[in-house]
């Protein structure tokens, strides 16, 4: 999903929800925040997903579903250590992102209260950051956010989430259809706020059952990849 895309369009609700973001903090500072660690992507697209190249999505459905974790392996927000906290984003848009109309729905596990209302105000789009704000902008409301027990189990492209009643999501390397040989393919985006240097993949199946997001699939896009984001 490249950010120039996004912003090259003249999407009025994407520049107006931008700045109300903003606004909304008026005189107060925001934090001063930083985050690190393992990104899987799990999203509608055919492998590849054409979001990255041309911002349009090129799903059978004609739509963008998707599934985003976040492992913070290292990561502050006005000295609360954040470290050891993972973030799961279930996501619907009704076509490409940058059209609008999209619902958010984060999932948080975390060991304290406090890092909990942290990670909460990041994803909402609150502090700062293209990723939350760019996507919070897009959403008919700002993300909902609920705390709740995470599976991650972080193993390359075999990597899983779990969210018991709420997200079911397992990685698979690309296969070549005549050798049956994995397929290896990396794509550097420069200037990427999501990630900049994934691994892609495949997956075995997407399941999501979030109240403002709901999709079951298997076969399509997926990525691996590190991630440091910072306010």
């Amino acid at each position: 999903m490249d950010r120039r895309r996004l912003q090259a369009r003249p999407v009025r609700r994407v520049r107006l929800r931008c700045t109300s973001l903003r606004a909304l903090a008026g005189s107060v500072e925001m934090a001063d925040w930083n985050v690190a660690g393992t990104y899987l992507e799990f999203c509608s697209c055919e492998p590849g997903c054409a979001c990255n190249f041309k911002g349009i999505p090129n799903s059978p459905e004609g739509n963008c579903q998707a599934l985003l974790a976040h492992r913070i392996d290292d990561g502050t927000f006005d000295g609360l250590d954040l470290s050891g906290s993972k973030v799961v984003w279930a996501l619907w848009w009704p076509g490409a992102i940058h059209d609008g109309g999209g619902r958010g729905h984060a999932y948080v596990d975390s060991e304290s209260d406090e890092q909990y209302d942290a990670l909460s105000r990041i994803w909402r789009g609150e502090e700062g950051y293209s990723l939350f704000e760019i996507f919070n902008s897009t959403f008919s409301e700002p993300s909902a956010v609920d705390r709740a027990a995470i599976d991650l189990k972080v193993d390359g492209k075999s990597s899983s989430i779990s969210i018991d009643g709420i997200a079911d999501a397992v990685m698979t390397a690309l296969r070549s259809p005549v050798s049956g040989e994995e397929n290896k393919v990396r794509i550097v985006k420069e200037g990427g706020f999501i990630w900049s240097d994934g691994q892609i993949a495949t997956n075995e199946r997407i399941k999501v059952n979030a109240p403002e997001v709901s999709f079951d699939l298997a076969g399509r896009h997926s990525v691996f990849a590190p991630f440091e984001y910072a306010s």
